[in-house]
């Protein structure tokens, strides 16, 4: 969560939205405020814009300006707010964080590491921060160091139910089956993120051989929040290993429904026709081949270099024709002939390109 700083004044909301800013200080604060709890970002700008043209040390104002940025998604514009307010003589553990935030979901790791570790300078207390760093550490392959964030967390905020979440995971993906399984129990007796729990608990279950227990916390997981994306993702896949394609296939529809953006669900969509559509090496099905031929290419054109989705659509289109087949893996050769970690498919790609042309 961002908040914007609580330094503005109450407003009178019996007061009319007035056509012209006021002329003092205080006062076009507290319009912004005003404008910042009804969510009109637009005039929350525009009083804002103001506020720091007449006082542009008023490091509120230029981040309150900033978390208006970033609402209206002027993400650059929210950065370049942020960071003023981080380079003045009176900065805001906020702003900071609030700057790392921006700067990990753009990718930029390294200067959104700095930026928490300069909110835990500010306020040590600050436990979102703790959290957001050892998330940092954690993509880094920092384990010890991940951990050591989530209880600096706990410390500092016994019910800060993320650092739990996460040293969860941890233990799951450091193959810690049963202490991650007993971390996922407390925190369902604790009635938080239901969705979630389940979904990370089901992702052990089935890392242990249990589908069926695994399908059962998928479930729990859409009854707790029918949109988690990636459980109904997860549920399909245990469908297909028990062999319940239509299930699977139906399951992953609604996940497409749900995030019709998602280049991955439209893969594994793919992937379950492809599955219902081919057998034995051999086409017996035109519609679900059709089909997978579809989501595959819904697949590529959401994620440009989903060199999978290139592969598989190329598997099922030679089945079509000889024709669709020789264009799918050149189209696959052009996208990954200079990826290293390639290599191996390339070379069977280019096997299965000259069969089709007899060469």
């Amino acid at each position: 969560m961002h908040e914007p700083t609580p330094e503005g004044h109450a407003l009178d909301t019996s007061e009319a939205t007035q056509p012209a800013l006021p002329d003092s200080l205080d006062a076009i604060l507290a319009l912004g405020q005003r404008y910042l709890d009804e969510r009109n970002f637009a005039d929350a700008q525009q009083v804002f814009e103001r506020a720091c043209s007449l006082d542009p040390a008023n490091v509120s104002a230029r981040h309150n300006l900033g978390y208006v940025f970033e609402c209206q998604g002027a993400i650059d514009s929210a950065i370049a707010a942020y960071e003023a307010v981080v380079q003045s003589p009176t900065p805001l553990a906020q702003s900071s964080f609030n700057l790392g935030i921006l700067l990990a979901q753009s990718g930029q790791h390294d200067e959104a590491r700095q930026a928490f570790e300069q909110t835990l300078a500010r306020d040590h207390t600050f436990a979102r921060a703790w959290v957001n760093l050892g998330v940092l550490h954690a993509r880094t392959g920092q384990l010890a160091e991940a951990r050591q964030c989530y209880s600096q967390a706990l410390e500092v905020d016994p019910s800060c139910h993320s650092a739990r979440l996460k040293s969860a995971n941890l233990l799951a993906r450091e193959s810690r089956w049963e202490e991650a399984l007993a971390a996922y129990a407390e925190l369902l007796d604790k009635g938080e993120n239901l969705a979630e729990v389940q979904y990370r608990r089901a992702l052990v279950l089935a890392a242990q051989g249990d589908e069926e227990e695994a399908i059962q916390a998928c479930e729990r997981a859409l009854e707790a929040n029918a949109d988690h994306v990636l459980a109904r993702v997860q549920l399909a896949l245990l469908y297909a290993q028990r062999e319940r394609y239509d299930q699977a296939t139906e399951t992953l529809q609604r996940a497409a429904d749900v995030s019709p953006e998602d280049a991955r669900v439209q893969y594994n969509l793919g992937n379950m026709h492809a599955r219902q559509a081919v057998e034995g090496g051999e086409l017996i099905n035109y519609g679900y081949a059709d089909a997978a031929v579809q989501a595959y290419r819904r697949a590529i054109e959401l994620k440009p270099q989903f060199l999978k989705a290139y592969y598989n659509l190329a598997c099922v289109a030679e089945k079509i024709s000889v024709q669709e087949g020789m264009s799918a893996w050149e189209q696959y050769l052009n996208a990954a002939r200079d990826v290293p970690s390639e290599q191996e498919w390339v070379v069977k790609a280019r096997r299965y390109l000259r069969g089709l042309k007899g060469d």
